[in-house]
């Protein structure tokens, strides 16, 4: 009898224990139907394609080392050249360029012609903005199969912005720097029809830093076109324009030890009427895309470039600091591109 009067207790308290942890359940299973679903999509890639290799080739099967900085991460880190980007990549760094160009070093080969623009050669020597890109992709390691026996070291493609059909935004951005440079750029897209989309990008900067005579100013437009011809087949249509003037400042000599001369720290090697780089680039490309299948699609890219461009410097050739430490030696050149 004693025994079983402790049963019938143990099962009473059992059932109070389940009672009491199935309450919150139904509580928390009212409160959750009211909450709104949220779905969050998200990637450790910038990207799912990359057109370097002048098709849109998925990141899986390409089988190279590859960096891609996309226009949100230039924006959103402050990037105003392809130095600044260059600084945050592995396996890749810029050299001076002669205070003109960009001068990327590819696992340790120094290039200034391996350099493309969706997909085609853009490799004359000047300073290429980046109001007008999409994303920047570095493919790094050997590529003569593709880009012809000069491709030692990798490649710098600059993928541009192009117009969305559909679609209508505008963007206006700026920036400034304690020295006086600063910068503003534009992006304006205007979807006219469900077939055909106008976009432009423009820019205009100035340049300044803490060196004397050193300025400079740089110019861009890029007006694109895109049509889409049929529900297969697309046409997009670009010209950019770029006129940019600077100063060119050579440096300061180094000394026995290799590192630069401080007494010289303040002082430019150069005259400001003669050290002096200018650029006026007329740049046109059309892209033609037809997709025959799910799994097969064909295009064809049109590219025309007229640079004129002018390079003149004096610098600091040479130094001898035991011999004679406050002489120093000046050379110069003129150099001209018209193509």
């Amino acid at each position: 009898m004693h025994q079983s009067n402790i049963q019938c207790v143990l099962r009473a308290v059992t059932l109070a224990v389940v009672a009491v942890s199935a309450a919150p359940s139904n509580a928390e299973n009212s409160d959750e139907s009211l909450i709104e679903e949220t779905i969050v999509r998200g990637s450790y890639l910038q990207s799912s394609e990359v057109s370097a290799l002048r098709t849109p080739t998925p990141i899986l099967d390409v089988p190279q080392s590859l960096s891609i900085v996309t226009s949100e991460e230039i924006l959103r880190r402050g990037f105003t050249s392809v130095s600044d980007i260059i600084e945050y990549l592995p396996g890749v760094s810029m050299s001076q360029g002669e205070g003109h160009r960009d001068a990327v070093v590819f696992r340790g080969v120094r290039s200034t012609a391996d350099f493309f623009i969706d997909g085609v050669r853009d490799d004359v020597q000047y300073y290429r903005p980046l109001y007008n890109l999409e994303q920047l992709e570095v493919l790094r390691g050997p590529n003569a199969l593709l880009f012809g026996r000069g491709g030692t070291g990798g490649i710098l493609n600059r993928v541009t912005k192009k117009a969305n059909t559909g679609e209508n935004f505008s963007q206006l951005t700026g920036y400034a720097d304690s020295f006086g440079a600063g910068g503003l750029q534009g992006d304006v897209n205007i979807g006219l029809s469900d077939t055909v989309a106008f976009r432009v990008n423009a820019m205009a900067e100035g340049l300044d830093n803490h060196r004397d005579h050193y300025d400079g100013e740089r110019v861009g437009i890029n007006p694109t076109v895109r049509m889409l011809l049929s529900e297969a087949t697309r046409l997009d249509v670009s010209y950019e324009y770029v006129d940019h003037e600077r100063f060119i400042d050579r440096g300061i000599p180094t000394g026995s030890n290799g590192e630069p001369v401080e007494r010289f720290d303040r002082v430019v090697f150069g005259d400001p009427d003669v050290n002096l780089t200018s650029l006026e680039a007329h740049i046109f490309i059309a892209n033609l895309q037809h997709r025959f299948s799910d799994s097969m699609k064909g295009q064809i890219t049109a590219f025309y470039g007229d640079y004129d461009k002018l390079y003149q410097n004096f610098y600091a050739a040479s130094y001898s600091e035991s011999n004679a430490p406050d002489v120093v030696t000046l050379d110069g050149y003129v150099d001209t591109t018209q193509r």
